[in-house]
């Protein structure tokens, strides 16, 4: 299967009315909009057979959602990773499952599982549940706590360093001190001549 075509979803996309007029779609971005749509595309459903027609209802099932999928929406990894943030943020999507960075065999991936919400409803009231997206890894795997770790790893060494060379000099200045200048030496050395030869 072509990658182009892997990701191809021909479902209809549906969008209520009072989603549409709501605060919390209001305060999307148009990419966070693209993928609140696809995560309405993956809705799975149901036809419930009624008194007059089949009756289509969407069951309450979670779906993956990865990075690769979005990139062919031409959504890029820094701006995907913020759109499902702010859609968990805002009501839209639940974290049902975090997925690791670690993976046993290369086959087997430990995606993130996300369900559709109605959180949003409440968006903007007192009742509203706010809910925020955990982080992926833990703090020692974070680039920006790397970076932290590094700057005070180096700060200390340059510290140690300057500490060690002070030492040093310190050493160096007491021998230099303990022992004779070569003229002091000299004048010593005559006068055990000059006292010999009396």
């Amino acid at each position: 299967m072509r990658e182009d075509n892997k990701y191809k979803i021909k479902n209809q996309i549906w969008i209520e009315a009072d989603m549409f007029y709501s605060d919390a779609f209001n305060a999307l971005s148009a990419s966070a909009i693209k993928t609140l749509m696809r995560c309405l595309q993956k809705r799975k459903w149901e036809k419930l057979k009624g008194h007059r027609r089949k009756q289509i209802i969407y069951t309450d099932e979670g779906f993956i959602f990865p990075y690769r999928e979005a990139a062919f929406l031409n959504i890029g990894t820094t701006q995907y990773w913020k759109n499902i943030k702010t859609l968990i943020a805002l009501g839209f999507l639940d974290l049902i499952h975090q997925g690791g960075w670690y993976q046993k065999h290369e086959k087997e991936k430990d995606y993130s599982v996300y369900k559709l919400s109605d959180r949003w409803r409440l968006y903007g009231k007192q009742d509203f549940i706010k809910v925020e997206k955990p982080k992926a890894l833990p703090d020692n795997f974070h680039i920006k706590e790397n970076i932290k770790r590094q700057k005070l790893k180096v700060t200390s060494q340059k510290r140690s360093e300057h500490l060690h060379m002070s030492e040093d000099e310190r050493l160096k200045q007491s021998t230099i001190r303990l022992h004779k200048s070569e003229v002091e030496e000299q004048a010593m050395e005559i006068r055990q001549n000059l006292t010999a030869t009396v």
